[in-house]
């Protein structure tokens, strides 16, 4: 949000009433788990309604939202904002309740004003809580709403995606990730994984700003900078001595990378690249699977090596490398993108 100083006509709107001393209350619903709400309202508001939601567009603009106090205090008053956001696990499934707490997100500013108006233009696209104070002479004025996200439609991803160079088979990356989302609709917040992915293109290194969290377009232009870095890698490595490769194999040694380590080896007495034939995947799981030279997995099929690996799946931290040597691959992911 900018804080420059400025001045502006007041917007017309709904008279407010005089907001009341802050109050304690809980969820009287019989069984239900018990909230505590507590409200910092201050001041008289003529606009926007209080602890109002406000979306940001699938085209990933901010909402206009003005903010109109009303008082008889001569000029000037004193803004301040403050957008804050607790980035909790969601996962990829549809549900407004949340896990962990990973990270808090904030973005502030100040600005002056002879306006008892202010629009709250963003230079960021970042959601969350919004909290308006100003004060004017002696008076105190605080006002929060919430910002929520708007998934795009695949007709503007897809557009989007197809300005951006250099990145064939990134959209399968978007599908893989998140199919093709950023926002969990059920509560208008940006996904979150468990190891700090965010949003669309599940970032994590290097960490996300609070923008790239929640402007799914900053999201993305990240994610295909990092596809083509991943490109370059595999391009440099597949043109070695001055060697052929095409454009499907171009497209698995990307992936393969973007999720770690490569996919070719180069078979000299044909001279082509082939797949790595030493790793056995798991096809039911997206980027799994087995080191055939490793004697544990030696002259086993891929059934039974799911049959005694599949549930420390669920719990990796814990398992016995030596009794389940199964490994996350890039391999096994560029298999699952290329199938799917």
């Amino acid at each position: 949000m900018t804080g420059d100083k400025r001045r502006s006509t007041a917007p017309t709107g709904k008279s407010g009433t005089e907001a009341k001393s802050p109050k304690v209350h809980t969820n009287d619903r019989r069984g239900s788990l018990v909230k505590v709400v507590v409200s910092t309202d201050q001041g008289k508001w003529i606009s926007p309604a209080k602890d109002s939601i406000h979306s940001i567009s699938s085209d990933a603009a901010f909402p206009s939202i003005d903010f109109t106090i009303e008082t008889t205090a001569p000029p000037p008053y004193r803004w301040s904002w403050t957008v804050k956001w607790d980035a909790k696990v969601s996962g990829l499934k549809e549900s407004p309740r949340r896990g962990k707490k990973l990270k808090t997100f904030v973005e502030s500013g100040r600005l002056e004003s002879d306006s008892k108006s202010w629009t709250a233009t963003p230079g960021k696209i970042v959601g969350g809580t919004l909290t308006i104070e100003v004060f004017a002479g002696a008076e105190k004025f605080r006002r929060s709403v919430t910002i929520k996200g708007t998934n795009p439609d695949a007709t503007t991803l897809d557009s989007h995606v197809k300005t951006l160079p250099n990145t064939a088979g990134f959209d399968k990356i978007l599908e893989q990730e998140t199919k093709k989302r950023h926002f969990i609709d059920a509560d208008g917040q940006p996904i979150v994984a468990f190891d700090g992915g965010y949003g669309m293109t599940q970032l994590t290194r290097p960490a996300p700003t609070f923008e790239q969290a929640w402007d799914w377009k900053a999201n993305v232009k990240v994610g295909a900078a990092l596809y083509q870095r991943k490109q370059q890698e595999a391009k440099k490595y597949l043109g070695q001595s001055k060697r052929t490769y095409t454009e499907d194999q171009l497209k698995l040694e990307t992936w393969s990378r973007w999720n770690g380590g490569g996919y070719h080896t180069w078979n000299a007495n044909d001279q082509v690249w082939i797949r790595n034939e030493t790793m056995l995947c798991d096809s039911q799981t997206g980027n799994i699977g087995w080191d055939t030279r490793v004697d544990a997995n030696k002259s086993k099929s891929e059934s039974e090596l799911h049959e005694r690996d599949s549930e420390t799946y669920k719990k990796p931290k814990e398992r016995k490398p030596e009794e389940h040597p199964w490994q996350y691959t890039g391999i096994c992911y560029a298999d699952h993108l290329n199938d799917h």
